[in-house]
């Protein structure tokens, strides 16, 4: 009996340590992509087209949360240097109560930004379907992603294996609430992003025409058109 015992033992730390050695080894993979491209400051940005936005809660149904206040207060100072010409921000309307894009975009007009300058995608479920729908439904090659460091990294990793032409601006303004819950979440988070990527490659949930994203050009050449009709 002893002796099963000792036996059972032992196969029970041989899985888990299998188990702890297989995430440490795809989160160290995922995280091995996150070296280029890399930025702490706008200032370091060339110009670019293209930005998103990823979510975070919003309070109220109105307010963004710290988080999502820093990732578009960063952002909104891309666009206001030049650096930046259009964003696409990124999150769920699937309750016809809750519209985190909405809040969104509210928050960056109120900062400012061009109301022709913001694209919303409604249908976002996570990381990977929002980086995928902005390659194949917005038809973007090269965009600039602005997050907080926990989540950027993975960010970066599922970009570069859908082949986009990703840079990274990192938007950790200060410390915050339930930040070591983020960086825990984040060591499944990465085994999600790297099943997604490298085994299911879904497509995204829903996928319609193509939007296209109109240069600051081809919107006053549109104006210009109406007002002649």
């Amino acid at each position: 009996m002893k002796k099963k015992l000792i036996y059972i033992l032992i196969f029970i730390f041989s899985v888990m340590f299998i188990t702890v050695s297989i995430i440490m080894s795809i989160n160290y993979y995922v995280l091995s992509f996150s070296n280029a491209n890399y930025y702490y400051d706008v200032d370091w940005l060339d110009k670019y087209y293209v930005w998103l936005v990823f979510w975070a809660s919003v309070i109220w149904n109105s307010i963004p949360s710290d988080i999502l206040k820093d990732r578009l207060k960063v952002a909104y100072e891309a666009y206001i240097d030049w650096k930046i010409e259009k964003i696409i921000v990124s999150w769920d309307n699937s309750y016809l109560d809750y519209n985190e894009p909405k809040a969104m975009k509210k928050y960056l007009i109120e900062l400012w930004v061009d109301d022709d300058d913001i694209y919303l995608d409604y249908a976002w479920f996570d990381t990977y379907d929002s980086l995928y729908r902005a390659k194949y439904i917005f038809g973007v090659d090269t965009l600039v992603l602005f997050t907080q460091d926990f989540h950027l990294k993975r960010a970066m990793y599922i970009g570069q294996k859908l082949w986009l032409n990703t840079i990274w601006v990192e938007t950790n303004l200060q410390k915050y609430l339930k930040q070591d819950y983020y960086n825990r979440r984040e060591l499944f988070a990465r085994i999600k992003a790297f099943l997604n990527v490298e085994i299911f490659k879904p497509e995204s949930k829903y996928l319609w025409d193509k939007i296209e994203i109109l240069s600051d050009e081809k919107i006053e050449e549109a104006k210009k058109w109406i007002l002649e009709k």
